[in-house]
């Protein structure tokens, strides 16, 4: 079924997992933008009538569907093909969201799977490449049309068992994985590299952190040339045909990126929207020592060298277009929180004390010079600071706070834009 949001989560089965090592990144975007995954032979579909508007479909044990994800169809004969809500899941079936159109079985040698976003691989490099590059783009044809640009690999000479990290852009075209023609964000005239290269001091610019260094304590201080932990990251991803959000809950930070697009009232048009550490700031130091709080992306109350952030700009993103809809990155500015209670709940809404007292808001946009730029899709803010998944209206939403050392406030809504 046209336009629905997906979700993705680290438990799903089948998903590739952010692990220690170079690579892991583009492996989960791969299956998460472009390809899917868990692919399962549908044994039967069956409707309650002719005109049900659910169906159930037998998937045999173990299959690994969960609640409200959405899946694809594929491979039948009859007009089962595309994408379908879950609304349901047992141990051998689930059942969907359809329409009264839709036959009462299926036929043909069908498949059901984990539905991608549906984005394109435009260039990449060889599979087994030990430099993975990809050069992603979305393919509704109401989109930009940019390419998200993703490296995914050590530069040579910089920390290859440090933190891991891709290194990511928007560009306007290229004619192979390696060459970018046109625009590009972030970018440096005088530098043209910055945002892929190694200079002996900077590792990249815009970078989404999957592999934080290793911290002993809340209150230590670590650089990205120190080894993270073991073991796999927790994450959540949500997105639709043409931007895509990352939470992944990592070591002392729970950090949010993506790539968005979005209606832009200054020019009446859509803009882009990266979000990632560094973005607004020059390239980071491989050196510099930090909290947990300095590999998050988007941020809303850091200040200080020590959280990789400055006094002026505390939301991690850039912007394509200018107030008047031409090229022209122009960072994020401050958050926009109109109320908020006293000192000792910093953050909370008036009142908003417990779970049931959830609300959430959409997430204004500001430019660093306070121009009002829009809505950025999936993003909420929440009345009351928490950790935890809460079904609202608007259905799942994961709610993230984090304070120790640098604050981190958000909501995330997994099936609305």
């Amino acid at each position: 079924m046209a336009g629905l949001v997906k979700h993705y989560q680290n438990t799903m089965k089948g998903i590739p997992q952010l692990t220690n090592n170079w690579g892991a990144m583009i492996n989960l975007l791969d299956a998460v933008l472009v390809n899917g995954f868990n692919h399962v032979t549908i044994l039967g579909l069956t409707k309650t009538n002719t005109t049900s508007i659910t169906a159930t479909i037998n998937l045999g044990s173990d299959h690994g569907f969960i609640d409200r994800q959405v899946v694809r169809i594929a491979g039948s004969t009859n007009g089962w093909d595309g994408d379908y809500k879950v609304l349901s899941a047992d141990t051998s079936s689930i059942t969907i969201e359809c329409t009264s159109e839709h036959p009462s079985v299926i036929s043909g040698t069908a498949t059901c799977f984990t539905a991608p976003t549906d984005f394109e691989i435009v260039y990449q490099t060889p599979t087994g490449s030990n430099e993975p590059k990809r050069a992603y783009r979305s393919t509704d044809p109401e989109s930009l049309g940019l390419i998200l640009l993703v490296h995914d690999f050590c530069v040579s000479g910089a920390a290859a068992s440090g933190a891991k990290f891709a290194k990511v852009g928007l560009v306007e075209s290229m004619t192979d994985i390696d060459t970018i023609v046109g625009n590009q964000m972030p970018f440096d005239p005088s530098n043209p590299n910055a945002n892929w290269g190694w200079d002996g001091t900077n590792h990249g610019w815009a970078k989404w952190y999957y592999a934080n260094p290793a911290y002993s304590q809340s209150y230590s201080t670590v650089n990205d040339a120190q080894s993270p932990n073991g073991g796999n990251r927790g994450f959540n991803i949500v997105g639709d045909a043409s931007s895509i959000v990352l939470n992944i809950a990592e070591n002392m930070c729970s950090a949010l990126f993506g790539f968005l697009e979005f209606f832009d009232p200054s020019f009446q048009g859509k803009n882009a929207c990266l979000l990632a550490n560094g973005i607004n700031t020059t390239p980071i130091p491989q050196s510099q020592t930090g909290y947990g709080g300095c590999r998050q992306g988007y941020g809303q109350t850091l200040n200080g060298l020590t959280y990789f952030s400055d006094s002026s700009f505390n939301q991690r993103g850039q912007l394509w277009f200018d107030t008047q809809g031409l090229y022209n990155p122009t960072t994020l500015g401050r958050f926009y929180f109109p109320a908020f209670q006293g000192n000792s709940s910093w953050g909370e809404f008036a009142g908003a004390v417990s779970s049931n007292q959830y609300i959430f808001l959409q997430e204004f946009i500001v430019d660093n010079l306070n121009n009002f730029r829009g809505v950025l899709p999936f993003l909420r803010k929440t009345t009351k600071k928490g950790n935890e998944v809460v079904v609202s209206e608007e259905g799942k939403t994961i709610a993230r706070y984090y304070n120790d050392r640098g604050a981190y406030w958000f909501g995330l809504c997994l099936e609305a834009r």
